[in-house]
């Protein structure tokens, strides 16, 4: 298969390599292809070097910036010459795509499956540069704007809403820059939990050779790819967390190990406290915190959380992921972390170019994503939400010379109020539906938000009619414009019914998801011991309980204890607490084989 030899630029290495080289061949049966080998010198070689090289290796190939397995061999000063393959092949496919007629749905499903995809592995490794990806961005946004015929569109919402979440207004996009990042830190997370690895102990030994890689720092002459993942690490650094087991590791003032989301380390001011290491906050003896010393050091906000946390004096202090429940780092969680970063930073606000008036996200969006109707209809009802339809005095608004009447009464200004609930034929098309009561609603409402919230709350069947209808209605408006024949009140008034209909009823018998059978309590097999429990949590006091029941192979209760938790950070420590009270019970009952129920529907799940 391909492979990449590393070899200093001179005659005498470039003789034993053709010597292996010939040594493989003889044991293999197979032969070097000179013809589509390649060698690359680094700019410093001198010329005669370079043909001597080239004359013992037999290699006539000489290239300056070749791909190793769709990755840059090389990177130069020039990074966006480098990474530029990346923007020409999302290009190509995007001129593919032009091709083809595809809805707002549609086009949705290329850019987040294929388009923003392409980069993902080079991101793995490199910072691709900021400007690179914002180009990406400019090409992805330019096309889902764009039209079959027309490229050059207006764009009507901002990039930076479209990135946001789906559940936050936007389309889930996302932001290609902050996705590198949370690729490069995940290369840093790998260096944390495998310290040992040949790739960490290369990097380690000429980077870190203290063995600590949070505490690296950027030298002279590193290369690229330590730079890039050094950006990575800033992204890991606001993520993790330590959790206490001997508390030798961590210090105290420095690290973060206090479990809270706007700051991980202590509040209290250190002043002149010579204390440094956590487990001097602990009392050796007794295995416990020194609750007297803490609450002497520590203001009452962080004294509570440190008195909250449990002690394992026989474990090692363990470096987590905060925002998982399991510390365990995700790509998905480092780019929320470095997207609420970024937005905490930006004095930019985030709101829709038409609509920054409002509160879009206190809306209900997952329930208008979860509509029972096609995508394109949602889509539709998205940007009506953003104010971001392209009717006349919207364009008037933004700089375009053009008569704002109405394209289907011809009588008023059309903005979005007139057109669907205000125009003489609309009126027509509400009454036929028999909608009317809904229509004297709407045309009172000040902002598609407004609208949708008051869609959002009306009957199904009544709701999928008008939804369906404001998708009709601005399809009949675009023929009217383009000089087709307006069709009848009747026949739009029937469509909207039937397709709203058929809606309901696709949905309908759509597949029920697979639901997982029911766990009903069964006794352990022969010489065990099943251990039930539970925990209780109030988040007002921070105060729990636990209670365990342990029974033997015939069912019967074996023993069972009780107990109150004084100190708890959230619900799932209070189970964590009553599963290890049952497993402390069964071992001084001398049980040896035990189930633990707790356990079993974590794995389960």
């Amino acid at each position: 298969d391909d492979s990449l030899i590393l070899f200093q630029a001179n005659g005498g290495d470039a003789q034993h390599l053709q010597a292996i080289l010939d040594t493989y061949e003889e044991c293999s049966g197979q032969m070097i292809n000179r013809e589509k080998s390649a060698i690359m010198f680094s700019p410093n070689t001198r010329r005669n070097e370079w043909d001597e090289v080239m004359q013992e290796l037999a290699i006539a190939k000489e290239t300056m910036n070749e791909r190793f397995l769709g990755l840059p061999v090389f990177v130069g000063r020039s990074k966006t010459k480098v990474f530029a393959y990346l923007k020409e092949r999302i290009w190509t496919r995007i001129q593919g795509w032009k091709e083809k007629m595809l809805s707002r749905a549609g086009k949705e499903v290329l850019i987040k499956a294929v388009a923003q995809a392409i980069p993902t592995f080079a991101m793995g490794c490199f910072d691709i540069t900021k400007e690179i990806c914002d180009q990406i961005s400019m090409m992805i946004c330019k096309y889902w704007w764009s039209n079959q015929d027309k490229e050059n569109k207006m764009h009507w919402i901002k990039w930076e809403k479209l990135t946001t979440s789906k559940g936050e207004g936007g389309l889930g996009f996302r932001d290609i820059h902050a996705f590198n990042l949370a690729m490069l830190a995940k290369q840093g997370w790998r260096f944390v939990q495998d310290p040992n690895s040949l790739c960490a102990r290369i990097l380690g030994a000429k980077y870190f050779p203290n063995g600590d890689i949070l505490s690296a720092t950027a030298r002279n002459n590193m290369s690229y790819t330590w730079r890039s993942i050094l950006k990575g690490l800033e992204v890991l650094k606001r993520g993790i967390i330590w959790h206490v087991g001997d508390g030798s590791s961590i210090r105290i003032w420095e690290d973060p190990w206090l479990p809270r989301e706007w700051t991980r380390r202590p509040i209290t001011s250190r002043r002149n406290n010579l204390l440094g290491r956590v487990d001097e906050l602990i009392d050796q003896s007794q295995g416990t915190w020194d609750e007297q010393l803490v609450r002497d050091i520590f203001w009452p906000q962080d004294a509570e959380l440190i008195l909250a946390l449990p002690v394992h004096g026989d474990m090692e202090d363990v470096l987590a992921w905060h925002y998982d429940n399991r510390g365990i780092f995700s790509v998905r969680s480092a780019y929320k972390v470095q997207r609420a970063y970024e937005k905490r930073m930006s004095s930019r606000p985030t709101a829709s170019s038409s609509n920054a008036g409002n509160n879009t996200e206190s809306f209900p969006w997952k329930r208008l994503w979860g509509l029972k109707c096609p995508g394109k209809i949602k889509h539709h009802l998205w940007r009506m939400s953003h104010n971001s339809l392209a009717v006349r005095k919207e364009l008037a608004r933004r700089g375009m010379d053009l008569d704002t009447k109405c394209v289907m009464c011809s009588r008023l200004e059309e903005d979005g109020a007139h057109l669907f609930f205000k125009c003489k034929w609309a009126v027509k098309v509400w009454r036929e539906m028999g909608m009317e009561k809904h229509r004297c609603v709407l045309e009172s409402k000040l902002s598609g938000l407004e609208v949708m919230k008051y869609i959002l709350g009306i009957e199904e069947r009544e709701q999928m009619v008008v939804v369906t209808f404001l998708w009709l209605w601005w399809l009949e408006r675009n023929r009217v414009r383009e000089g087709e024949k307006r069709k009848s009140v009747e026949d739009i008034a029937f469509m909207c019914k039937q397709y709203a209909s058929e809606y309901l009823n696709i949905c309908k018998h759509s597949v029920e998801p697979v639901q997982a059978p029911k766990q009903l309590w069964r006794r352990p097999a022969q010489g065990w011991v099943e251990i039930n429990s539970d925990g209780a949590y109030s988040k007002n006091s921070g105060e729990g309980g636990w209670g365990v029941i342990i029974r033997d192979e015939m069912g019967d209760v074996v023993e069972a204890a009780a107990g109150k938790s004084i100190r708890l950070l959230d619900a799932f420590q209070s189970e964590v607490e009553a599963c290890l009270a049952g497993v402390m019970l069964a071992e001084e009952l001398g049980a040896e084989r035990i189930v633990d129920s707790l356990l079993k529907q974590t794995l389960l799940c």
